[in-house]
């Protein structure tokens, strides 16, 4: 069967619907100016500074990009970027474009954000590179942008709004949660997902137990408990939900990440853990434990720090031990 996919004037077209109504409201969304060599040079340290709040030894005191100069990133991107990464001048990006995040006129930070169609499940919004200045976090600016760039997916009629971050940024991968955004894929890194027609992820925590909720009568699909080191999984679907292979949402990636961040256990038994290979890529807990191994083990290999909730009953090995 051949894939459509929208040519790419109609991405473009899309694109145009959806970004320049985001120029107006709270906070706002107004392009880089592309030819002014100053503001390249801010966004470049933006976009550094968003890898460098989570790899510089003294993270309480987050570096400010407005300090920065062109020598500046060239010298921390050779200390701390990992190969395959690069702070790239935005008018060489052929994947997104970049964006200022506005309130009351000001600069507070950056997104790029761009309409893609990969031929199955329609055009949706991806959107990279989210960063707010030190003294502007904590104010709820970013869940109000993602709120708004929700409603532009709703209003354009585009299937979701996506993103790729890193297990490694804790405090993004909480925020993502906590705005509704479900888990595609662990592939290589955390692909996360909010669908337009699809129910956003509801998850109740307790002391003992943790439960993804059903939209319409708030019961639990699954439900996790701690037994020891060990996870107790309880799948409460019904037959109907079990046989429902149309629907794109899995819940159980996204309870899996919900429970790592909240430094649940992700092994169910030995069994489990023995499988865990089936789900390298998305699926139940102990394939994300396990990705969670290899991401931390390549962080301390490069020598940088890693902040992330310990995983009871999970082994921490060396990067060098797992290759």
């Amino acid at each position: 069967m051949e894939l459509l996919m929208l040519s790419e004037d109609e991405l473009k077209d899309l694109h145009r619907q959806v970004a320049e109504p985001l120029r107006a409201g709270t906070p706002a969304v107004v392009p880089l100016d592309l030819d002014d060599a100053g503001a390249r040079t801010l966004w470049r340290a933006c976009e550094l500074c968003s890898f460098l709040d989570h790899r510089v030894d003294n993270f309480a005191v987050p570096l400010d990009p407005r300090a920065m100069t062109d020598g500046d990133i060239d010298a921390w991107s050779s200390r701390l970027l990992l190969p395959g990464e690069r702070i790239s001048d935005p008018r060489e990006s052929d994947w997104y474009r970049s964006y200022w995040i506005l309130v009351d006129g000001a600069r507070i930070g950056t997104i790029a954000l761009q309409v893609w169609d990969w031929g199955w499940a329609g055009p949706h919004l991806g959107f990279a590179s989210l960063y707010v200045f030190p003294e502007r976090r904590r104010q709820g600016h970013a869940k109000r942008l993602l709120s708004r760039l929700f409603a532009a997916v709703e209003r354009v009629g585009l299937s979701a709004l996506r993103l790729e971050t890193d297990w490694l940024w804790q405090p993004a991968v909480r925020l993502y949660l906590d705005c509704g955004f479900a888990v595609v894929n662990w592939k290589h890194v955390l692909n996360l997902v909010r669908w337009r027609e699809l129910p956003t992820p509801q998850v109740r925590v307790q002391q003992a137990r943790i439960e993804l909720l059903r939209e319409s009568d708030q019961t639990p699909i699954f439900s996790a408990a701690c037994d020891g080191e060990q996870l107790r999984w309880l799948d409460q679907r019904t037959e109907a939900e079990r046989e429902d292979r149309a629907n794109l949402q899995r819940w159980e990636p996204t309870l899996a990440l919900w429970l790592a961040t909240l430094g649940w256990p992700l092994i169910r038994s030995e069994r489990t853990w023995a499988d865990r290979l089936r789900w390298m890529d998305a699926g139940m807990p102990e394939g994300l434990a396990h990705k969670i191994q290899i991401w931390e083990a390549y962080a301390r290999h490069h020598g940088l720090p890693v902040r992330t909730p310990r995983i009871p009953g999970l082994s921490y090995p060396s990067w060098e031990a797992l290759s």
